[in-house]
């Protein structure tokens, strides 16, 4: 019994990052809660009971970053996304927190090559981005593909062919904006209205239809509708004051 009561404490000081980011990802604010998740990881991860777990943790991301089942797409997107957002914060000191989080961030970024390229990638990138002259768009993914790029001086923004899947709408600065799943029933007419005909108008105009999900972003700024179709649905973005 002794050896494994032993065992076991070895194994979670192992894998102490699991449930750490496990209550990050259930968290209402993943952002914020990734920030803390990492924090949390890296200074247990400075101790030295902890530094063979800190190793398993960077393998574990190499691992979660290679999807091998659907039911970990989306939880692997989650974790994806909020490294990518925290990286982006870092890179062009948007960082919201203390200077030894940031710090700390920073350590936990560099020590693996990979997020440590993306970090200078944003960073080389953001220089560029603060001259005026240098337009940034929006940009729609279904899971990792893009779907389209659109210039932010439209008051409206509209796409089409949405099928089910998950989503991202983010700034082509790699800002995410907003990101989730839309099921059959935002997108195609027959699981959104069971029993009701789609008007002949709304297929060419779906701005007479009422919106299968509506979403407010940067403080009302943006609107984000989803409308239904036959076979697939439809994206409008548009801007908070034009509502």
């Amino acid at each position: 019994m002794r050896v494994r009561k032993t065992k076991a404490m070895a194994d979670n000081k192992r894998l102490y990052f699991i449930p750490i980011i496990a209550r990050a990802l259930d968290n209402e604010s993943p952002k914020r809660a990734m920030v803390e998740a990492f924090d949390d990881i890296t200074k247990l991860g400075n101790l030295s009971e902890y530094k063979e777990g800190f190793r398993q943790f960077l393998e574990f991301v190499k691992a979660v970053f290679k999807p091998t089942d659907k039911r970990a797409e989306k939880t692997i997107q989650m974790v994806k996304n909020a490294i990518h957002q925290l990286t982006y914060d870092l890179a062009t000191d948007t960082f919201e927190g203390f200077e030894q989080h940031k710090e700390a961030l920073l350590t936990a970024l560099k020590s693996n090559p990979v997020w440590n390229a993306e970090y200078e990638r944003i960073k080389e990138e953001a220089q560029a981005f603060r001259a005026p002259e240098t337009p940034i768009e929006v940009e729609i993914l279904i899971g990792e593909q893009l779907l389209g790029s659109y210039s932010m001086s439209h008051d409206e923004i509209s796409s089409s062919s949405i099928v089910p899947g998950w989503y991202v709408i983010r700034f082509s600065n790699g800002r995410v904006l907003w990101e989730g799943e839309l099921t059959r029933e935002d997108v195609i007419w027959t699981y959104a209205f069971p029993g009701k005909d789609m008007p002949m108008a709304a297929e060419t105009d779906p701005h007479i239809q009422r919106p299968t999900k509506t979403v407010s972003l940067l403080n009302g700024e943006v609107i984000i509708h989803v409308f239904a179709g036959l076979e697939t649905g439809r994206i409008i973005l548009k801007s908070g004051q034009s509502t």
